[in-house]
């Protein structure tokens, strides 16, 4: 009896873990934000600095594409960042460098990207991946809600 109250104990206990921990993101502590691609191959890392951010303030976002294994910063990647409210796009990174709709490249795996918010309210950023190491893949996205105050 004893142990079949200690294997449910467990089992409720990964179950748990398993319900909380796999939200659309994770939040770590010093508020950056990591989702996997939506084809998996890659997770994206966004860090918002400062943080909280703020309206007519530059946010600088430091995008870090790390390796399916978490193990490591995954260089060479081709890729985009835009910004969006209510589905309006208000920046594109790519059209910032001249070349809209065109990726962009990061050889360290690691870029920063500067952003001024115009007025408060809820935001949406989304990062799309579309080579790694000089291949062409199916665009990837990772999306990351935002609240800017």
């Amino acid at each position: 009896m004893k142990s079949s109250v200690s294997a449910f104990m467990l089992l409720a206990a990964s179950c748990g873990m398993l319900l909380f921990a796999s939200p659309a993101y994770a939040q770590t502590p010093n508020g950056s934000m990591n989702k996997v691609t939506s084809g998996g191959t890659l997770h994206v890392i966004l860090l918002p600095s400062p943080s909280p951010i703020k309206k007519g303030a530059q946010t600088n976002f430091k995008v870090s594409f790390d390796q399916k294994s978490g193990a490591a910063v995954q260089p060479h990647i081709d890729y985009d960042f835009v910004i969006t409210q209510n589905g309006k796009q208000l920046f594109q990174a790519s059209a910032l460098a001249g070349h809209p709709n065109q990726p962009l490249h990061t050889a360290e795996g690691v870029v920063t990207i500067p952003y001024t918010f115009p007025q408060p309210g809820s935001y949406q950023v989304t990062v799309t991946v579309y080579g790694i190491l000089f291949n062409p893949i199916n665009p990837e996205k990772a999306q990351f809600p935002l609240a800017v105050t």
